[in-house]
């Protein structure tokens, strides 16, 4: 029969430090799992181990002086029988006693802890778990200590705990919804700008660390309540969270440069915001994105104002006539060479700046006069690292069109349209080449049958026959 009772101490023993361990283990977030466990082994030496094994040597007598602690254990040394069946009987007991208390004390500290660690809505549902389960084991654990005395004390309590750790992973670890700005959305379309600020700050609170959220509560402040300042903060404030991703960080600064060009017509501190992206991420994609950008921003706001303001739109040559749309309104001489001081200068300073060498190039040639000039700035244009192909037949076909009308040129101006028609065959340039390069051809036959007709000379007598 002892033998039984022995395995089954044994056992029971086993199954709380596994009870334990799994708890734990479920109970962990998952980064902390690992470092929960390794705490547990310490704990386990300390709370199981060392006192069993002080238990034991409670129990041997190892003097006279230091008899058995256990009087059944004390009384089978003296009678001089046998006292091994006793001593196990009391280490088996021991070790039921030790485990279960064990047990329930970790259960029970683990349970504390992550209580107390818990939002607002997980922590009333793990209240109300909380309560559920030790009321419904109070009468269980009180009856077991009734049949069982102090010794069941620890299986009792362990019993109540269990349902807890048990049911626990359902509420700590639940999904979280993520935010929505539906809401808000809607009534920034209704021109309820504060009812929308507010419904973006109620979902932040919950997701606080969320940079999208955030980016929408700096746009509503810069775009609608006009405070760029408050906006840069939070954009600010954005990059300085350690869940914002690299992507998250420089959209939020593109966008802040976007505020302070239209909104403040500020081009240095768009810079600014574009060179935080370029300290941040140096020789990634992003900073070069942002290095190619800040090179195109205008130097200052009055430029930047004339780039705002209503321009004539460069079409592309497409006709190849001697009337070709130059994209440029006539201009005084004077202020026609002041535009194109001014874009020789940025040039200076950019010289990668296609949209201004472009206009200059036009300039040249429409307003000026310096076509060759304009050609050797489209030139320079065609050099460029991996223009694309339209721009390319776009360019060109300027070339081909100036050489037409400005330096009467039909012939280099037939070249750059058969190259245009041999390098870019499916472009609109081609197209309008073929039909030009038709046309010369037509007009060269009708030059070359009229000067192959014979002349007739006109007379005055009608008797007399024409001669040739």
């Amino acid at each position: 029969m002892w033998p039984v009772i022995y395995f089954f101490t044994v056992v029971s023993a086993l199954v709380f430090i596994v009870i334990v361990v799994v708890s734990v283990h479920r109970l962990s977030r998952e980064a902390e799992r690992r470092k929960n466990l390794r705490r547990l082994l310490p704990w386990l030496i300390k709370g199981l181990v060392i006192p069993l094994a002080l238990w034991v040597v409670m129990n041997l007598g190892i003097s006279w002086q230091l008899q058995p602690f256990m009087p059944q254990v004390q009384a089978a040394q003296n009678s001089g029988t046998t006292w091994i069946p006793a001593f196990l009987r009391v280490i088996a007991a021991g070790l039921f006693a030790v485990s279960s208390y064990w047990a329930a004390v970790t259960l029970g500290w683990v349970l504390f802890k992550i209580g107390r660690g818990l939002e607002r809505e997980n922590w009333f549902d793990y209240r109300a778990l909380c309560l559920t389960s030790l009321i419904g084991m109070a009468l269980p654990a009180i009856g077991l200590i009734w049949l069982g005395g102090w010794l069941a004390a620890g299986l009792a309590l362990g019993l109540m705990f269990l349902p807890i750790a048990a049911y626990a992973p359902a509420v700590l670890h639940r999904a979280k919804l993520p935010p929505t700005y539906s809401s808000a959305i809607a009534k920034m379309n209704f021109g309820k700008y504060a009812e929308a600020e507010w419904e973006i700050i109620r979902q932040l609170e919950k997701w606080e660390n969320d940079a999208n959220g955030w980016l929408m509560l700096a746009e509503l402040y810069a775009k609608n309540f006009q405070d760029l300042p408050e906006a840069e903060q939070i954009v600010l404030e954005i990059c300085d969270q350690p869940d914002a991703t690299p992507s998250q960080i420089s959209v939020a600064l593109h966008k802040l440069a976007d505020w302070h060009l239209k909104l403040a017509y500020d081009p240095d501190a768009a810079r600014r915001a574009l060179q935080v992206i370029c300290d941040r991420f140096p020789g990634t994609h992003l900073a070069r994105m942002a290095e190619l950008r800040s090179a195109q921003l205008p130097l200052t706001a009055a430029e930047l104002r004339e780039q705002r303001g209503a321009q004539a739109v460069p079409m592309p040559a497409l006709s190849f006539d001697e009337n070709p749309l130059e994209g440029e309104p006539p201009l005084e001489a004077r202020k026609a060479a002041a535009l194109a001081n001014e874009l020789s200068v940025r040039l200076t300073h950019n010289p990668d700046d296609i949209a201004a060498r472009e206009r200059l190039a036009r300039v040249l040639a429409g307003q000026l006069g310096k076509t060759d000039l304009a050609i050797d700035q489209i030139e320079l244009l065609l050099g460029m690292h991996d223009p694309s192909d339209c721009k390319r037949a776009e360019w060109l076909g300027l070339i081909a069109a100036w050489q037409l009308k400005f330096n009467h040129d039909p012939e280099t101006a037939r070249q750059i349209m058969e190259r245009v028609v041999s390098e870019f065959p499916n472009s609109p340039q081609a197209i309008a080449a073929r039909r030009r390069l038709n046309l010369m051809a037509m007009e060269q036959k009708v030059q070359q049958l009229r000067a192959s007709r014979p002349k007739f000379k006109i007379v005055h007598n009608a008797t007399e026959p024409p001669t040739a």
